[in-house]
Order: C-alpha cells, then sequence, then structure tokens
C-alpha cells in the first residue's frame, strides 16, 4: 500500500482541479488525493462548466486530459497557462499522443505530461493518479511520497505511464569537491520570504564584455529559458553559454532541442571533456555538476557524480564557482525563476572574482526562490522582469551592465 510519508494541514493542502472527461480518471485521482497535499475541487467534464468551474475553484494547481469533448486539449493549456503564468499544469494524454504531447505540452506551459492507458479499468488508472500528484509533490517542495521498493519514481505497477517532467528531482546529500569547498567557505544568504531587497549596485556601469554567460533555473526555468533565449542573439552573445536547469537526466535533452528549435540558438546537452563553444548553449544533464575548468591551456567542461549541492545535482552554485574560478571578472551570471536558493553562494563568488549578476524580479517568476535569495544576500547587480534581461545581457556585450 502506497501512503503519504508527510501531508500538510487541512488548511495548507493546495487545492487541484481536475479537466477530465473520464470518471474512471476522476475517480481514480479523487481515491489517491485522499492521503496526499492535495483537495480535489469540483468536478468540470465538459466545454459549458470548465471556465465556470475554473474561475469558481480559484486553483493551486490543474491537471487536464486532453480528451475533453469539445475542447481542444493542448489549446485549452495555452489558454490557462497565458491567463496565470504561475499555475502549475499537469497534462495527462493518451499513450499513443505521448511522442507529440511531450514536447508541444511543456512548450505551451505544462509543468509535465503523463501517458494514460486506453483501458479505464482501477488498477491501470491507479498508477496514473500517483504519478500526478508525485509531480505536483517535486513541483510543490513536499516530502517525497513512501513507494514500493521495486517502484521508479511517479510508477507503482503495471502499466507504467510514460511520465515527461520538468519538475526536478530533490536530493538529500552535502556537496564535496573543489568547487563544493568554495561554496562552503561562502557565507550563507538570509531566507528570503517575499522581501524584496534592493541590490546593491543598481546604477548603469562601464566594464569589459563578459566571457561566459551562465544561467540558473528551476521551477518555471524551461519557458524562461525559450524566452531569454528568444530575445538574445547569438550574433551579439559570442560567448559560450552553460545552463544548469533542475531537472531529471531524461529530460535535459528534451530541454536543448525544445530550445534549438524554439530560438536562433543550438543548444546541446553537455559532455564531459569538450571545449567551450562560443554562441552555443550547454545544458548540464541531469544527475551530473557541471563545471569549468582549464585542461591542456583550453577551457573545457566536467561533468562529475559529486554529492548534491543545496539538494540539486546539477547545481548552479557548483557552475558559478567554477566558472569564477576560471574567467574571474569575465562572468556573467543570470538566475531566473526557481525554487529554493540554488546559485546564491555561487553568485558571491562571482560578485567576489569581479563578475555581475542580473535576477529575475519577483513578478515574473513561476518562484520567487532562487532568484529573491541573490536579491536577499545583496548579490544581484540588477534585477529584471523575464523580458528585459534579454537586452540587458545583450547591452552586456557592449560593456554596458
Amino acid at each position: 500500500m502506497i501512503q503519504a510519508a508527510r501531508m500538510a494541514p487541512d488548511q495548507e493542502r493546495k487545492r487541484l482541479q481536475l479537466l477530465a472527461h473520464s470518471a474512471a480518471l476522476r475517480t481514480a485521482l479523487r481515491r489517491a488525493l485522499n492521503h496526499s497535499n492535495y483537495a480535489l475541487t469540483p468536478d468540470a467534464v465538459g466545454p459549458s462548466d470548465v471556465k465556470r468551474a475554473f474561475d469558481e475553484a480559484r486553483p493551486d494547481c490543474l491537471v487536464l486530459d486532453t480528451e475533453l469533448p469539445g475542447l481542444r486539449g493542448l489549446g485549452l493549456l495555452q489558454q490557462i497557462a497565458r491567463a496565470d503564468p504561475r499555475l502549475p499544469i499537469v497534462v495527462v494524454a493518451p499513450e499513443a499522443e505521448m511522442a507529440q504531447m511531450r514536447t508541444e505540452a511543456v512548450e505551451k506551459g505544462a509543468i509535465g505530461v503523463i501517458s494514460k492507458p486506453a483501458s479505464d479499468e482501477p488498477f491501470a488508472l491507479r498508477p496514473v493518479a500517483t504519478a500526478v500528484i508525485d509531480m505536483l509533490d517535486a513541483q510543490f517542495g513536499f516530502k517525497t511520497r513512501q513507494r514500493h521498493s521495486h517502484g521508479a519514481p511517479s510508477i507503482v505497477s503495471a502499466p507504467k505511464p510514460t511520465v515527461t517532467s520538468i519538475a526536478g528531482p530533490r536530493f538529500d546529500a552535502p556537496g564535496t569537491g573543489r568547487a563544493d569547498t568554495a561554496l562552503r567557505t561562502a557565507a550563507a544568504p538570509p531566507r528570503v520570504a517575499g522581501a524584496t531587497a534592493a541590490p546593491t549596485r543598481q546604477p548603469r556601469v562601464h566594464r569589459p564584455p563578459p566571457q561566459v554567460l551562465v544561467v540558473a533555473s528551476s521551477t518555471g526555468g524551461p519557458q524562461a529559458l525559450i524566452t531569454l533565449f528568444s530575445g538574445v542573439n547569438p550574433a551579439v552573445v559570442t560567448v559560450p553559454v552553460l545552463i544548469v536547469q533542475h531537472m531529471p537526466a531524461a529530460f535535459t535533452p528534451i530541454l536543448a532541442e525544445h530550445i534549438t528549435r524554439a530560438t536562433a540558438w543550438t543548444a546541446l546537452e553537455a559532455k564531459s571533456d569538450e571545449p567551450l563553444v562560443p554562441g552555443e548553449i550547454r545544458i548540464a544533464p541531469g544527475g551530473h555538476h557541471m563545471v569549468v575548468c582549464n585542461a591542456g591551456g583550453a577551457k573545457r567542461l566536467k561533468l562529475t557524480d559529486t554529492e548534491p549541492v543545496n539538494f540539486c545535482r546539477p547545481s548552479a552554485d557548483v557552475l558559478f564557482v567554477s566558472a569564477a574560478e576560471v574567467f574571474g571578472r569575465g562572468v556573467l551570471g543570470v538566475i531566473l525563476t526557481g525554487m529554493g536558493n540554488d546559485g546564491c553562494q555561487g553568485a558571491k563568488v562571482i560578485n567576489a572574482a569581479g563578475g555581475a549578476i542580473y535576477a529575475q524580479d519577483k513578478e515574473t517568476s513561476v518562484v520567487w526562490g532562487m532568484p529573491g535569495a541573490a536579491v536577499g544576500a545583496g548579490v544581484a547587480d540588477r534585477v529584471f522582469p523575464l523580458p528585459e534581461i534579454a537586452p540587458a545581457v545583450q547591452a552586456a556585450m557592449k560593456g554596458v551592465y
């Protein structure tokens, strides 16, 4: 039997809206929610009551079945995501449509996609409901549910649902290694609870252009990255770009694919020992830290399996510290939307080396955890709404910060 390891108090339970035609799916999810961190709002099963139910429910999260009659599932997804960009949306789609859905749904604003079988039997739908809850738990940072010892995350029994997610995994071990040592010697940042502390250096300054751009993101990051790099011209930003996005290993290649298709950039998952390529993006693979090093007179990337830092692997702090060690004041760091405070201590090291840090503002962040921590610690040189970060990065290439 599967039970929640820890359930939030009733007043803290998230309101979950289910938009699904299948009565069997609604029943399976309702049963799974009995011992979870979520309270199900009244059902909405068709085009006549979807908008009314959604407006009345004001949910904290949404599960969308793409087979709603009379509605184009992904069109509705895009409409809802545009109306409320902060709302975590999980899409449930038929197994036969997963090849198309896993990329299209994430591009339109879903945090993940879960396949459902053709069968409406409770046994077949139970794993789907469990996968939905596990994905949302990861998104909200709830303690992971207990599972069968042989089960993979989000999968508890056959038939196994296919899961595509942009919610990052959570770990519980401290970090080790050279970059990690620098992190432990940096002062821990203060906790940020909705504070909007001003960065320490607001006026525009002139200084040498950066030699590398490092970017950190987590919750809400994939869409923010596409927005950022849609506005940044690789012909202008002719430096290597290195990204840490918190997500499982299976999905970092998909993210690279999204960015390459949606922008003018070439984005690839990083490989160990490859040289840095000016004007191209490398994304840290899930489950590996990515560091910059000098090897044989050339600047190269290394992937390591050292312990998680800030409960994350890859960790932005590890990347940021290594970039500061190699490039000194030639580092421009950008911290985008995300849960937690990863990147904050690395930003402090970049500052100490003479580099610069830009942070996304609270209003445009899905979760103002990572950028908020940097702002609260006074290590963000400038704070921008998401649409203004790209022009600021291009200005930095001309030496204007």
